[in-house]
């Protein structure tokens, strides 16, 4: 059978011709059945006849059979439109109340302080959708890991993938008092580099600070070296260094005094958060992705 599309078009539409023709047991039930004329139907099983180069049906005005090349074409025929009846079917009962399952990972910190929050929330507004949520702070492989959302930090490389903004968080450099008391305030940037820090992730060495407009990179060097954002807050809290955080954690502290801005009127890079998905997923998980993307939204506002 022909491969170019508006062939497929033709032959898939002939194809449910025939199988309501079969299940309603002649040309006749089958083209009231479908709204159509008896010669139309004719017409589309005589198409695939032809595609096909074997009869499928024995018929006459008064009795119809299939053929053995019929009874096995059958099958596909009717498996079509099952398929297709089953998939509008789902579609209403989606839109009627979202069902289903999405699995989705983050990392614990993240996590813990905004994502889990919202799957909460939404999970009271569509409780017929099940979740699998993977707490993980490493970048894990969608595709074999079988999920469908992930929330991940920084720049997207694979490029089979899909990033979308989730949040962009401003970040500072802060430490307790009780650290800067012992180590001195730093006066100036370059006061940065004699510092001790909380190293967060291990692999960073270099940090860009921006001053004035102008990025000037300074290197960092510390006793605590962290995989865990969730321990860098708590080693800056017990004075343990200076680090850069999000807001999300350092509002808290700096409003009660746990923890002190170093620099304020020094700039350090967003933190990006990104929902990645791949590019072709299920009706749950893309109503989850966008309620997400909304809550986003809302906290950016």
């Amino acid at each position: 059978m022909s491969e170019t599309p508006s062939h497929i078009l033709d032959e898939l539409r002939a194809m449910a011709v025939f199988a309501t023709v079969v299940r309603a047991g002649s040309f006749s039930a089958g083209a009231r059945a479908l709204g159509l004329t008896r010669a139309v139907v004719s017409h589309h099983v005589r198409v695939l006849e032809t595609k096909l180069g074997v009869p499928l049906a024995q018929r006459s005005t008064r009795s119809f059979s299939l053929t053995p090349a019929g009874e096995a074409f059958r099958v596909h025929c009717e498996r079509l439109l099952d398929e297709a009846h089953d998939g509008i079917r789902g579609m209403e009962l989606l839109r009627a109340e979202p069902r289903g399952e999405v699995r989705i990972t983050c990392s614990h910190h993240f996590g813990n302080k905004r994502i889990l929050p919202a799957l909460v929330e939404f999970r009271r507004r569509y409780p017929a959708i099940r979740l699998q949520v993977s707490m993980n702070d490493s970048n894990v492989d969608l595709v074999q890991q079988g999920l469908e959302l992930a929330v991940r930090a920084g720049p997207l490389s694979d490029s089979e993938l899909v990033a979308r903004r989730l949040v962009s968080e401003e970040t500072m450099l802060c430490a307790s008092p009780a650290y800067l008391r012992r180590h001195g305030v730093p006066a100036v940037v370059a006061d940065l580099e004699r510092q001790r820090w909380v190293v967060y992730p291990p692999t960073q060495r270099v940090l860009t600070v921006n001053v004035d407009g102008v990025g000037v990179e300074i290197a960092i060097q510390g006793d605590i070296v962290t995989d865990s954002a969730a321990s860098r807050l708590a080693f800056v809290l017990a004075g343990e260094g200076i680090a850069r955080l999000p807001a999300y954690d350092a509002a808290a502290p700096l409003a009660s005094g746990e923890l002190v801005r170093v620099l304020p009127e020094v700039q350090t890079k967003a933190l990006e958060i990104f929902l990645v998905h791949g590019r072709r997923i299920g009706p749950s998980a893309r109503l989850l992705r966008d309620f997400l993307l909304g809550q986003g939204q809302e906290t950016a506002a």
